[in-house]
Formats: structure tokens, sequence, C-alpha cells
């Protein structure tokens, strides 16, 4: 179990940046389609950049921790109509630049089937 506290915002946070940095880097259309969906579902971008920050400054052993956690949190906190909207948001931030890696597409897999999507 990680140590860092997840809401149900810092959970969405933690895994658009697992799937957002799939590829070892953060591309400008990603960032721009976080920004954009966030901003449509009245997100406070304060939380997510605050969260952003935390990450980044954990090791991989424990965003792999915080993760799995964050999955936890959202199965037993959204419903399923919850769960398949937050699968929809991070395939839509994976899909935004034009192609999903295979590191995406196997991180989307592994939600996918946690939440039984």
């Amino acid at each position: 179990m990680s140590k860092y506290p997840l809401t149900d915002e810092t959970s969405i946070d933690v895994l658009i940046f697992w799937i957002e940095s799939a590829d070892g880097s953060i591309s400008y259309a990603e960032q721009a389609a976080v920004k954009r969906v966030l901003e449509n579902m009245k997100y406070d971008m304060s939380t997510y950049h605050h969260t952003m920050s935390h990450i980044g400054a954990m090791s991989t052993q424990n965003i792999e921790s915080v993760v799995n956690d964050a999955i936890t949190h959202i199965k037993s906190n959204f419903s399923d109509e919850g769960q398949k909207l937050v699968y929809s948001l991070l395939d839509a931030i994976a899909s935004c630049d034009t192609r999903i890696t295979d590191t995406e597409q196997e991180k989307l897999k592994k939600i996918k089937n946690e939440f039984g999507v």
C-alpha cells in the first residue's frame, strides 16, 4: 500500500499520469488533452498539478504501488458507469497524439480488466 493519500480526484490524477507518461515523456498533445478534458469536467486543476508534483518525485516502485492503490480506490468508490467514464478519459488521453503505443495499450488493458469494462 502506498503512502500517498488518495481521493477520487487524486486517483484519477495518478492514472492519468500513468497513461500519459507510458512512453517515458508527456507530449504537448497529451498535456492539452488532459487540460481540456479536466476543465470540461469542472475539475480543479490545482489538485491535478499538486498530484503531478508528488508523483514526479516518486520512485518507479512507489509509482506502481500508487497506481495499484488508485485502481483499487476507483473500483471501490466509483459506480460501474464512473469506472467506464474514467477508462474513457484515459483512452482519450492515450489516443490524443494519433497513436496508442504498445505500453499505453498494455496499461489500458490492465485498467479495462480491473474495472471489468
